[in-house]
């Protein structure tokens, strides 16, 4: 179980209902409510990437001349399926490479040019963040490493494994080298250390200084990019380097393989368990539960096992349906009020203050590969007991003991019939639907006429702005939330990167005007065109940065800032016309003002999007 937690990507295809991991094991001995359900396995397909590989390898006809070449072939050989790609005067060998591949058949990672470096990244986040598998990256030396920082820390908070690289401008000036510094920008773009930069959010880098280290470089940058907590790795090639004769024999398969995850300690399991089993009212608050199908079902299992309320916060991955009994929306305050114990699981942010949380007698677990969050400076929330393991064999672990030491069945089918009751007026009082019609498009409205688009093949990539109380989701795989390092730029670049994985998906982003902005749109629609990415992207649109203008409300309502409603630096009128930017790399566009062409407006964007075509709907709401 713990390498399903490792490997098995949260994706449809990989719930097996067969396969013996999927399975619930049987409730235990003393409390016996009724048995966890098995979360139901949506259909298989076949990964068929819009991009069809052109190269490919016969046995024992790769035969790698140069260090790029090996480099990209070991790549290839590894499971790397695409190479994100910005370019710049580094990647000489890198061509040479390729055409030589056309011409001879190997089997290189399929390019996927990005003219942006941040949402290059941000594709790649999104490819991973569907499939679990990490791709590779590279840009053009210390500016193109600049331009994808966003992106990277965004992928960092999120634990998204990623093979980040970039060229480095080349060590000798004497021309002797065929890679020599041979442009005037070779001198002013040379770092002292490239790496510096982005060290603090980078598991491991390296710069890369001879033709031999190409696999030992590339098999530890992926094993460590895998090991958990999972995270992006970054590595410098020098053009001489990537240049140079390559004559080292090389394996077919990795030479290092990723470290296992990590188990809670069997102590502290068990007590945790004794506090859990013998609670009156637990909590259980997630962001990251459903990262995989496993530790989505391991949530599943304990909250009907145990009847435990679940909280998703901020969710970048959703663990729970939305119609679960089980599923208490989206915020911990009113519950925490009350919980006796509260477990936190993978939840880097799950907003347990100082005052109004739980009770002073109260008891907090966090677990996660990482509970503590060390890489976070600062993060002062209450934890009492910290399991460090992978969440769906600790999860399991826990509910199945937890359930042994359980007061009594009738204190859990009691718990279960109070929290089922808390979740339906929770879903009553929250939803307002489609009807009545409002006076004005506000974003919960737009919501609940998005949520009309869903079903079980869509995908809804969420960068801030939807509603989520309006939203059906009912497995996990299909809604994935912004990262908590707040990065904007994210959304439509994860969008393109989540189609790529799942072609037979429909994909759909959420963007703020704002966010849609950060992402470099125009880049983005030129990708979607170019390699036949289809996404239907709704922009809410209120001409503003809206979190900058809380944030100033939230502290000076009644100052003089508070006098111009918080907009001054939250601005964003005159607001462009979005709907033309699709347009212009040959989308459907349209522009909505009034209630009444909405749902008209969304259901031919959806209608286009299914037929092949990128879409856009640029709605605006009036502040």
């Amino acid at each position: 179980m713990a390498d399903l937690e490792k490997t098995v990507p949260l994706r449809p295809d990989s719930a097996k209902p067969d396969s013996p991991a999927q399975k619930p094991a049987a409730p235990a001995a003393k409390a016996e409510p009724a048995k966890a359900p098995k979360a139901a396995a949506a259909p298989k397909t076949e990964p068929a990437p819009r991009i069809e590989p052109t190269l490919k390898t016969e046995p024992g006809a790769f035969k790698p001349e140069t260090a790029a070449d090996a480099w990209l072939g070991l790549l290839a050989s590894r499971g790397v399926e695409y190479l994100f790609a910005n370019a710049g005067t580094d990647f000489a060998p890198v061509v040479e490479a390729y055409a030589k591949a056309q011409k001879l058949g190997w089997k290189l990672p399929q390019v996927v040019i990005v003219p942006h470096e941040n949402m290059g990244v941000a594709m790649a986040h999104g490819y991973t963040m569907i499939t679990g598998r990490p791709q590779a990256m590279m840009v053009h030396v210390g500016v193109g490493t600049a331009n994808a920082m966003n992106g990277l820390i965004n992928a960092s908070r999120q634990n998204v494994p990623i093979l980040f690289t970039a060229g480095r401008t080349p060590l000798t000036e004497s021309g002797a080298l065929p890679a020599s510094r041979n442009n005037y920008i070779h001198w002013a773009q040379e770092h002292f250390d490239q790496g510096a930069m982005l060290r603090e959010f980078m598991k491991w880098d390296y710069e890369l200084r001879h033709p031999e280290q190409v696999e030992t470089v590339i098999d530890r940058a992926l094993a460590i990019a895998k090991s958990e907590p999972q995270g992006p790795v970054y590595v410098t090639l020098p053009r001489e380097i990537l240049a140079a004769a390559f004559t080292t024999e090389t394996a077919k398969t990795a030479t290092i393989a990723p470290a296992t995850p990590p188990a809670a300690d069997p102590e502290a399991l068990e007590a945790a368990a004794k506090l859990l089993g013998n609670a009156q009212h637990p909590l259980l608050i997630t962001a990251n539960g459903g990262r995989t199908v496993e530790s989505s079902r391991a949530i599943e299992q304990l909250a009907h096992a145990l009847a435990v309320p679940v909280i998703h916060y901020r969710p970048r991955f959703l663990a729970l349906s939305t119609e679960d009994p089980m599923h208490c929306g989206w915020d911990p305050h009113a519950l925490l009020k009350e919980a006796d114990v509260v477990l936190v699981v993978d939840c880097d942010v799950p907003w347990i203050p100082k005052e109004g949380g739980p009770k002073p007698d109260a008891k907090v677990i966090h677990i996660g590969p990482d509970p503590l969050f060390a890489r976070y400076p600062l993060r002062g929330f209450r934890t009492d007991v910290a399991l460090t393991g992978a969440v769906a064999p600790t999860l399991q672990t826990l509910w199945r003991s937890a359930q042994k030491q359980a007061v009594s069945v009738k204190v859990i089918e009691e718990r279960r019939k109070a929290v089922t009751k808390l979740s339906t007026e929770i879903k009553t009082k929250a939803r307002g639907g489609v009807e009545p019609m409002p006076k004005a498009i506000t974003g919960k409205w737009l919501s609940a006429c998005m949520n009309k688009l869903l079903d079980e093949r869509t995908i809804l990539i969420n960068e801030y702005p939807t509603v989520l109380e309006e939203m059906t989701i009912k497995e996990p795989g299909h809604y994935f939330g912004n990262a908590s390092a707040g990065g904007l730029g994210w959304g439509l670049g994860a969008a393109l990167g989540a189609k790529l994985a799942t072609p037979d998906k429909t994909v759909i982003c959420a963007l703020g005007d704002g966010a849609y902005m950060f992402g470099n749109p125009t880049v983005c629609h030129w990708v979607a065109d170019k390699f036949e990415l289809p996404v239907l992207t709704v922009i809410f649109n209120n001409s503003r940065y809206n979190a900058v203008r809380r944030a100033t409300l939230s502290m000076f309502k009644d100052g003089a800032a508070g006098q111009d409603d918080g907009q001054f630096l939250a601005d964003l009128s005159p607001s462009p016309p979005f709907e033309e930017f699709v347009r212009a790399q040959g989308g459907h566009g349209e522009r909505v003002d009034t209630r009444q062409e909405l749902a008209p407006a969304l259901a031919r964007a959806h209608d286009a999007v299914l037929s092949g075509k990128q879409a856009l709907v640029n709605v605006i709401i009036p502040n």
